[in-house]
């Protein structure tokens, strides 16, 4: 019974989370994080019947399966943008290079 408390207080807070964050965030993410937070939140949300109920439910596989999908979207659009964000920053370091260069310094 305790457990249940808390993997279902788990669930909401990760579900609050992801609504924070695709509110607030939502223009800084590309389209797989939006995506993948989107189905941890469902998929999250969905899961908390079948902490409480002693039979199976149509939510069993499926809203399990969705959570993990939208991790791992999450983690491959994470993962992407970092990505880019560092060869962009490699890019700038080396046009600074250059232009400090051209000025003696």
């Amino acid at each position: 019974m305790l457990f249940d408390i808390l993997n279902s207080i788990g669930r909401l807070v990760l579900t609050a989370i992801v609504i924070y964050k695709l509110g607030q965030f939502r223009d800084m993410a590309n389209m797989a994080e939006r995506i993948g937070l989107g189905f941890m939140g469902g998929g999250s949300f969905l899961t908390i019947p079948n902490i409480w109920e002693a039979e199976q439910s149509p939510f069993d596989g499926w809203a399990a399966t969705l959570l993990t999908w939208g991790a791992v979207l999450f983690v491959v659009g994470r993962t992407y943008r970092d990505r880019r964000h560092f060869k962009r920053n490699e890019e700038a370091k080396q046009q600074a290079r250059e232009y400090l260069a051209t000025r003696g310094g």
